[in-house]
């Protein structure tokens, strides 16, 4: 089996993803190119993260903020994967939200640094 490094590992799992329809390519502005998901993307998503917590025994959501935070997650294809979906999940419901959009109870919910109280805790609300 060939070792690939993170960024292979990122681009194959986009690729999946696409051709899976789970998200489709946007023209934003600056003429960069963003990944929306799709409605079916985001429920099969947060069925595969369940699922891959459950098999590999950890949260999604810390996969997710120690690649953040440091980049120091290892280029194992499933972790790595898992992290995606999360910072994936997390920005498409913000996104969705800040338009005025109105979803269900989150699968995961990775807090932006700031989004803590005096003590440390996430805010609600």
């Amino acid at each position: 089996m060939e070792l690939k490094d993170k960024d292979q590992l990122r681009n194959e799992i986009l690729q999946s993803w696409l051709r899976s329809a789970w998200v489709y390519p946007v023209q934003g502005p600056g003429e960069r190119t963003y990944l929306r998901l799709t409605p079916g993307g985001r429920l099969k998503m947060r069925r595969r993260i369940g699922e891959l917590e459950k098999t590999l025994g950890v949260e999604g959501e810390e996969l997710a903020r120690q690649e953040e935070e440091d980049g120091s997650l290892p280029a194992e294809r499933d972790r790595l994967e898992l992290a995606m979906m999360v910072q994936a999940y997390t920005s498409e419901r913000r996104f969705i939200e800040s338009q005025g959009g109105s979803l269900g109870t989150p699968a995961v919910t990775l807090e932006e640094p700031g989004d803590e109280d005096a003590e440390g805790q996430p805010r609600q609300g």
